[in-house]
């Protein structure tokens, strides 16, 4: 079997009780000719960063894997100022009821909804328009058999943070980067870290950098023969 994580091949030996060389890991990649930091985007985007500023940025499904609820109760917690100065964005195809269910949490939470933008559906070319711009990225997923949308965001430069757990540190691969996705305060304080203190967050920017070279199709295939 051919495994796509570190974290995938040890599911298949513990699941489905195989022999560790009967599982090779082989890693995964993203398309660079969108995802990359020079490509150029010949695609109009419908937003431009002016509008959404100096933003937090999520993007992926709406199921509860994801761990969304914990991410928005972790933003709530954030000190007024960041709050007003990094609005939270969701990019990525909800259906409605997943979307309701976020407005409820909002509400719950007494976070005004005009800090909590929606964006829906976008294109590959307008995402990398985000993974750009953004000014942080934040993945809180529980499980991921690789985490893709990780790998996307450090090819375009993006600041990383992420859960500690399943796949998402291989790709990461920084451990003061990573949180206890089941834990809110600790999300909240590392945000907190990567919006303000300046050097920790120059760390970030120089590691997309470099973990952006650690994967790629070539690597994959070359595993895979």
């Amino acid at each position: 079997l051919l495994a796509i994580s570190q974290s995938s091949k040890k599911e298949a030996i513990n699941n489905l009780s195989l022999a560790d060389n009967k599982v090779l890991n082989i890693d995964s990649a993203c398309d660079k000719s969108i995802f990359d930091l020079k490509t150029e985007i010949n695609t109009p985007v419908n937003f431009e960063a002016k509008m959404l500023g100096d933003f937090i940025l999520y993007t992926g499904a709406g199921d509860p894997r994801k761990n969304l609820h914990r991410l928005i109760e972790a933003y709530s917690q954030l000190p007024v100022k960041l709050i007003i100065k990094h609005k939270l964005v969701l990019a990525g195809n909800m259906i409605p009821a997943e979307e309701e269910l976020i407005y409820r949490w909002i509400d719950d939470l007494s976070l005004p909804r005009e800090y909590v933008d929606f964006l829906g559906y976008v294109s590959d070319e307008e995402l990398c328009y985000l993974y750009r711009n953004c000014y942080l990225f934040v993945f809180p997923s529980l499980h991921e058999g690789f985490g893709l949308p990780v790998l996307e965001a450090l090819n375009c430069g993006a600041a990383v943070i992420g859960s500690n757990v399943t796949s998402i540190p291989e790709i990461i691969g920084k451990k003061e980067a990573l949180f206890n996705p089941y834990d809110v305060q600790d999300i909240c304080d590392l945000i907190i870290k990567a919006l303000e203190d300046k050097h920790f967050y120059n760390q970030l920017k120089l590691n997309a950098v470099e973990k952006s070279k650690s994967f790629s199709w070539d690597r994959t295939a070359l595993l895979a023969m």
